[in-house]
């Protein structure tokens, strides 16, 4: 009998809730000003550089150690993009090209969940594995070097 109890909880979906609506109002509002301010900016030339625009220092870790940071031209490549400068976003960082696809894509498929009234956990279950992570960092690391070898070779 307590077998039969345990198999039927473990099917029995939860509700969505406000906590879910909470989350996919956040992020779909993250997502949209993410994009918005990319387009209000205007692209370096030089390839980095663009967060400064927005009133942030130089990159203290490109000032002390001569080498780019992982991040280096992010902000330049989400400006590119959403201006769908594809290659230039490509060049300034590819790891800031795939980021700003995702976040753009990540529009329809937040109002869909919404809509269906999925809840987060369920939507999101699958992302939020090791393996996924891995594969994320693992490109985010490419994209450093990359821009590590760009950047010297540019200089």
């Amino acid at each position: 009998m307590l077998s039969h109890l345990d198999s039927c909880s473990t099917s029995i979906e939860r509700a969505y809730s406000l906590r879910d609506r909470v989350q996919y109002s956040v992020t779909l509002a993250g997502s949209l000003a993410v994009l918005t301010i990319s387009r209000m900016l205007e692209p370096s030339p030089h390839g980095f550089g663009t967060h400064r625009q927005l009133g942030l220092p130089p990159c203290l870790f490109l000032n002390l150690t001569g080498i780019p940071c992982p991040s280096c031209g992010l902000t330049t490549s989400f400006a590119h993009a959403v201006r769908l400068h594809l290659y230039e976003s490509l060049i300034a960082q590819p790891f800031g090209l795939l980021a700003c696809t995702l976040t753009f894509l990540l529009i329809p498929v937040i109002t869909i969940l919404m809509l269906r009234r999925v809840p987060w956990d369920i939507a999101f279950q699958s992302l939020m594995n090791k393996k996924v992570f891995y594969a994320a960092l693992a490109v985010y690391l490419a994209a450093w070097a990359y821009k590590i070898a760009a950047m010297s070779y540019w200089s």
